[in-house]
């Protein structure tokens, strides 16, 4: 994990990210001691696994896009991808502009899988929100439309669409 000064911020912002980084990752370590960690579905390989990962955090990717990033050839990409369009996890959708190229997208049961596979904040969620008064609650939905509205503005600047909430 990166220190927050190697992200640039001055030192009164710097304090406060260090100290939310040192929080989330006690959070994280409580948490897996509490629900443990989600285990692969026995059907899928860990290869498989990262692949549906990098087509719902890339929706749209080409096979040999896809290739590159594992660093496998293409025949092993395209063979990985049919195991997993076979268990609906992938859709192949063609290009709208070259119909020579297969564009790879989660299917809803695919995005639903890579939810459970990183659902241990939710599990953990589920056993605590029995102890949380309202008012904690509160505090922990304004948190989390807070990271929402930041989200969209790291995507915003990646995606090069001015934001007025700079």
């Amino acid at each position: 994990m990166r220190s927050p000064q190697s992200f640039g911020l001055e030192p009164e912002r710097a304090a406060l990210a260090a100290d939310l980084i040192e929080l989330n990752m006690q959070v994280h370590d409580r948490a897996i001691g509490m629900v443990g960690p989600m285990l692969p579905p026995p059907d899928l390989t860990m290869q498989q696994f990262r692949v549906l990962g990098q087509v719902v955090r890339r929706p749209g990717i080409s096979g040999n896009e896809l290739g590159g990033l594992l660093g496998v050839s293409a025949p092993t990409a395209s063979g990985l991808v049919e195991r997993l369009v076979e268990k609906g996890l992938i859709a192949r959708i063609d290009d709208a502009d070259d119909r020579r190229i297969r564009r790879l997208h989660p299917t809803e049961a695919g995005r639903d899988l890579m939810r459970q596979m990183d659902s241990m904040f939710e599990r953990m969620l589920g056993v605590v929100l029995q102890v949380l008064s309202a008012d904690e609650l509160e505090v922990l939905c304004q948190s989390a439309r807070t990271m929402l509205v930041a989200l969209d503005r790291v995507a915003e600047r990646a995606a090069g669409t001015p934001s007025s909430d700079y």
